[in-house]
């Protein structure tokens, strides 16, 4: 071997060498960069929690993944609440509302298989059950127009069917302190909608207004047993919860305990709602109970296309128009959030829970505080982890 190659073969071991060094620090770098990430936002969350108070704040659970810069996290900080346990990053808790965005999946399920059609009227689908009285469920302006009400309506909360939750807040949170433990089932929430008297306070016809209401996805949920001819939690977990082998995620009241059994505690105020109140109210308006991890998992198969057969379903469930002509960013039991110059589209849920994807980043947030009344804003706090993960310029 002459001298010449000896050089030349040097000179490569030595282009090969700065290469692989030059590619471990990128990868140092990198795993350095996402310390950082994930000590801003270990310290975001810190700072988040407030034990004394009105308005306490025990715990706070996160869930992140962002592919573009390789953060994937399940994080979680604080103590259980009715004790100074602390708590486990994958603890499960109430999503309560978040349940609306799989009970309209299912419905848009039904609609691909062409068992319904988002312009039928829902009152065939629910008019059976006696306890409903469906004809007198909603009335406006002296006279029966609950037979107006469509599928696509009650999804788009556009039916003028007003809420037991919000529109009664006072009396309905009040009735539930004074009886703790009262077992409910569907058709006492529906005894509680007549004896509002809520059937005779409309907030308009159906499809002339947009009025938030848990009534709306009472009513699906009946079309979706009635049309199947199987209970809602049941559709729930064969349609979604086993196909996506979410194993900690069930419902609550309705179905056994399924998988860890580890429930962090809620409250409204000082409140600990789920050591001292049973939430059976809830049922398809918020009845679940998940994890941060898990339902990541279910926003982003929604938008992997993992749950419909056509891209077109899910277009249709993001397609925000017919609520914007009354300034709401909503869609079919989904709504678009605009935080730090990107669109995010999610739930939240009353008990402090977001569930959030963005398509633009590919970036997944699932979050829970546990406190309904905070005094904080749930914006500002999820822009903030926002700006921890996705650096300027992305």
């Amino acid at each position: 071997m002459n001298l010449k190659t000896i050089n030349t073969m040097k000179k490569s071991i030595l282009a090969f060498t700065l290469l692989i060094l030059w590619m471990v620090s990128l990868d140092l770098r990198a795993q350095s960069h996402l310390e950082l990430k994930k000590q801003r936002i270990d310290s975001l969350m810190q700072a988040t929690l407030v034990h004394e108070g009105k308005h306490p704040v025990h715990n706070f659970m996160l869930y992140v993944q962002h592919p573009a810069s390789g953060l994937d996290l399940q994080h979680g900080v604080g103590y259980r609440g009715r004790d100074e346990s602390p708590i486990e990053a994958d603890d499960q808790f109430k999503i309560a509302s978040i349940t609306k965005t799989f009970v309209s999946v299912i419905t848009l399920q039904l609609l691909e298989e062409g068992k319904l059609q988002l312009d039928d009227k829902i009152g065939p689908y629910v008019q059976d059950r006696d306890y409903l009285k469906f004809e007198e469920f909603l009335i406006y302006d002296g006279g029966p127009v609950s037979q107006d009400i469509t599928v696509e309506q009650c999804l788009r909360h556009l039916s003028g069917v007003a809420d037991i939750f919000t529109d009664k807040e006072t009396r309905f949170v009040l009735s539930v302190l004074f009886h703790k433990k009262r077992e409910y089932d569907v058709p006492k929430v529906i005894k509680r909608y007549y004896k509002y008297k809520l059937h005779k306070q409309p907030t308009s016809r159906p499809g002339e207004g947009y009025h938030y209401s848990d009534m709306n996805y009472m009513l699906l949920g009946f079309m979706i047993e009635k049309i199947t001819g199987k209970s809602l939690p049941q559709n729930i977990r064969e349609r979604i919860l086993e196909p996506l082998n979410m194993k900690n995620t069930y419902f609550e009241y309705y179905e056994d305990v399924h998988g860890k059994d580890k429930q962090v505690d809620t409250y409204i105020n000082k409140i600990n709602i789920t050591k001292k109140i049973n939430t059976s109210y809830e049922w398809a308006g918020g009845g679940l109970i998940s994890n941060t991890r898990e339902l990541g998992v279910f926003i982003q198969a929604l938008f992997a296309q993992k749950l419909f057969q056509n891209a077109e379903t899910l277009e249709n469930m993001i397609d925000l128009h017919p609520a914007q002509a009354f300034d709401k960013d909503a869609g079919m039991g989904i709504f678009r959030y605009e935080l730090n110059g990107l669109s995010f589209y999610g739930h939240g849920g009353y008990y402090g829970s977001l569930m959030l994807y963005c398509p633009e980043q590919k970036l997944t947030i699932v979050a829970n505080i546990g406190q309904s009344n905070a005094d904080l804003s749930p914006r500002k706090l999820i822009g903030s982890v926002v700006d921890a993960v996705v650096d300027k310029g992305m």
